[in-house]
């Protein structure tokens, strides 16, 4: 029998330990009729990350690159070096999955010709159901985020990325699983020409999912099969950046998505009352993250002025 081979893309940046745990866990799940090619795409960790037990060297391939190209940009690096695979998982070096994890996704995946996009449970360490399914971003909550009222009143006004209403305990059709755990066909990857790098990082999710969607491709959030994603990835540790950036991916999303009008209307809205709304929340909750929130809107002010 030919064996079905799944491609894992997993994208690191110094995550050196939970990167070694991720991938001594891929190796030794139950694979049954399934191979498996993984690449691993470093964007420039400082952190010895590709210092990585070679025993599965065969399988595995390691780009390093010399600088941060993003996350989607290394998403396609991965997927170009993986050749005559069938199925695609983009994997999250916090991420460890079960022993069947694979062997069930791509069951599910054969069973349910109308699933295009599949993800899995998130649960962290301690077993507790992480929120990991997203709807699309409409400027109309984009709004209620900015104004907070997400926040206040989540049940009134919807978030606009994380489905905080919705127990994650039953499977379901989604907006959008969280790229953490993403399989698919490879094919579906190369319609829709891979992630949109203009997303340095966030949201490139939500656009890829979006185009999916648009193209017929639906998402499906199986709360049968299960992942623990501990959630402590680098991004917590640069929070001012990381807000930037996501910050800026929002604004970029709504102006591919939804036009010039409701692109400047987030972008000034952002710049004017976000910081403000932000800065309430934190005196309240954190008053120390007010520094590395206002450096990130200073990281925004400066982008767009130049």
């Amino acid at each position: 029998m030919v064996k079905d081979i799944l491609g894992i893309v997993i994208v690191n940046y110094n995550s050196a330990e939970l990167l070694n745990q991720c991938i001594n866990a891929v190796f030794n799940s139950n694979l049954q009729n399934l191979s498996l090619k993984v690449v691993v795409v470093d964007n420039n960790s400082k952190d010895g990350s590709l210092e990585l037990d070679k025993k599965n060297n065969e399988q595995l391939i390691l780009i390093k690159n010399l600088e941060n190209y993003g996350f989607g940009y290394a998403c396609n690096q991965g997927v170009e070096a993986l050749k005559n695979v069938q199925y695609l998982l983009f994997l999250n070096p916090d991420t460890q999955v079960g022993m069947n994890t694979f062997f069930e996704s791509i069951i599910f995946l054969k069973n349910n010709s109308d699933v295009s996009i599949l993800g899995t449970m998130h649960k962290n360490e301690i077993g507790k159901i992480q929120t990991s399914c997203s709807y699309s971003p409409k400027p109309k909550n984009m709004i209620w985020d900015i104004l907070g009222l997400s926040k206040l009143f989540p049940n009134i006004f919807k978030p606009a990325t994380l489905m905080t209403n919705f127990n994650h305990k039953e499977s379901r059709f989604v907006d959008q699983v969280m790229g953490a755990y993403m399989l698919m066909k490879k094919e579906i990857f190369d319609k829709l020409g891979g992630f949109d790098t203009q997303f340095f990082v966030y949201y490139e999710d939500a656009d890829f999912a979006l185009r999916a969607k648009k193209m017929g491709f639906l998402s499906y959030y199986n709360s049968n099969i299960e992942i623990m994603h501990s959630g402590r990835g680098t991004t917590k540790k640069i929070f001012h950046t990381t807000l930037f950036y996501n910050l800026r991916s929002r604004i970029q999303f709504t102006y591919k998505h939804y036009g010039r009008f409701y692109g400047a209307l987030i972008l000034i809205l952002t710049l004017t009352v976000e910081p403000i709304t932000r800065g309430v929340f934190n005196l309240i909750k954190n008053p120390s993250e007010n520094k590395n929130t206002f450096k990130a809107f200073g990281l925004l002010y400066r982008e767009i002025i130049k």
